[in-house]
């Protein structure tokens, strides 16, 4: 059996926050957070938190920014640095 597969009807989910620490920063910053829903193993709910993360598909709240403008910095400094 692969590990943290259930077939006695046990559902797992993982919730997950996004914190963020700029140049001059003394802390990290929550800027999103969200949660995989229900999933039948853990591969599932990791997958499925991997999959919202990386298309920006998280939740914010008031003063946090729009994960399209997060995306856009980290890919700006992936070009920066080349």
């Amino acid at each position: 059996m692969r590990q943290g597969l259930s077939d006695d009807g046990t559902t797992y989910r993982i919730e997950y926050q996004i914190q963020r620490q700029g140049p001059g920063d003394d802390d990290f910053v929550e800027i999103g957070f969200g949660s995989s829903g229900e999933s039948r193993d853990l591969e599932g709910a990791v997958f499925a938190i991997e999959s919202y993360v990386s298309n920006g598909q998280w939740e914010t709240e008031p003063g946090q920014p729009d994960p399209d403008e997060v995306r856009a910095a980290i890919q700006r400094g992936r070009e920066e640095r080349g």
